[in-house]
């Protein structure tokens, strides 16, 4: 059973993790595959032109490379900081299956870049835990959260995660937030000085303030539209885990406890980033989601004790990432 292969980590598995992933990119490939970034960030815009120089092939390749060290990625952070009680392949196994859960995840876009970068924010944040020394960390998380703002501007809510987490984690600071508002600050800076070197400044103010402001709290872009079944599995699945999180949430360790949640508080700042951005349509946005959602299900399936019915609940999510690439044909 494919289940257990992750979840018994066997190494097997990870030889399956590529095949599937090729196959469906290359599935969303056939589909519509475009879509529209409204007033792109500087960082994001000029790795687009980069791309749209490069054959037509190229930015696929680039976006499944980054997906497969995501996948890869976020296990290894899982399994070294012992986020979950046990270690395994679960992570990975979920977080390929919900980021090819729907074909647009699957083209490069923005939050592509920036799912890559919270990973190395929350691998930093989770060496805050009880660390006397955290100045360093602080800094290198916030200067990642801000850079990652220069590819897509509503990851600056990402800073919440930083201050929330820091209060958990450790004993309270002054200078650790001190330290991450500066780290926060300086890719900003830097990008001030090339548009006020360029002459450019109404660029800036266009792309950090003026069109973007005028789509907080606007809710009217919140429904995913056209995946109706896949949102009512996956939110039954996730009531469903917060079920068994917190039958066992005083069973695990403080350190898991704490870490746990902090992904409750990365999951919460996803759908607060999504209010912020509710003005596009663009359906990527929401696989800002998907790496909390894939810590927080893999926790489910890892404590569930019976066989029969994970294996039945996976096979239903398998089905839905082939129903909806299906209908994308």
């Amino acid at each position: 059973m494919i289940l257990n292969l992750f979840k018994n980590s066997q190494p097997v598995a990870f030889i399956l993790v590529p095949v599937f992933l090729a196959a469906a990119w290359i599935s969303a490939s056939y589909g519509d595959s475009t879509f529209l970034v409204s007033n792109p960030m500087p960082l994001y815009n000029i790795l687009y032109s980069f791309i749209g120089s490069l054959p037509a092939w190229a930015g696929g390749t680039f976006g499944f490379f980054l997906t497969l060290s995501q996948v890869f990625h976020l296990n290894f952070i899982v399994n070294k900081h012992e986020v979950l009680y046990k270690n395994s392949y679960l992570p990975a196994l979920f977080y390929l299956l919900f980021v090819s859960m729907i074909p647009q995840f699957l083209t490069f876009h923005p939050v592509l870049i920036t799912n890559t970068i919270l990973l190395f924010v929350l691998d930093k944040l989770f060496k805050v835990y009880k660390n006397p020394a955290a100045m360093s960390l602080a800094f290198d998380s916030c200067f990642l959260i801000g850079l990652a703002t220069l590819f897509y501007l509503p990851a600056i809510s990402f800073f919440l995660l930083f201050a929330i987490s820091i209060l958990i984690l450790k004993t309270f600071s002054w200078r650790d937030w001190l330290v991450g508002l500066i780290g926060l600050s300086l890719p900003f800076f830097f990008t001030f000085i090339y548009y006020f070197w360029s002459d450019d400044l109404g660029t800036f103010a266009q792309k950090f303030f003026l069109n973007n402001i005028r789509q907080l709290w606007d809710t009217s872009g919140l429904v995913l539209q056209g995946y109706r079944i896949t949102l009512a599995v996956i939110s039954v699945l996730f009531v469903l885990t917060l079920i068994r999180i917190r039958q066992h949430f005083y069973k695990n360790v403080t350190r898991i406890r704490n870490f746990q949640q902090v992904i409750f508080i990365l999951l919460g700042v996803a759908l607060l980033s999504l209010i912020f951005t509710s003005g596009s349509a663009a359906v990527y946005r929401f696989s800002i989601l998907v790496i909390p959602i894939a810590v927080m299900i893999s926790y489910y399936f890892l404590a569930a004790k019976k066989k029969w019915w994970t294996e039945l609940l996976f096979w239903v999510l398998l089905g839905l990432v082939v129903f909806n690439h299906v209908n994308v044909l």
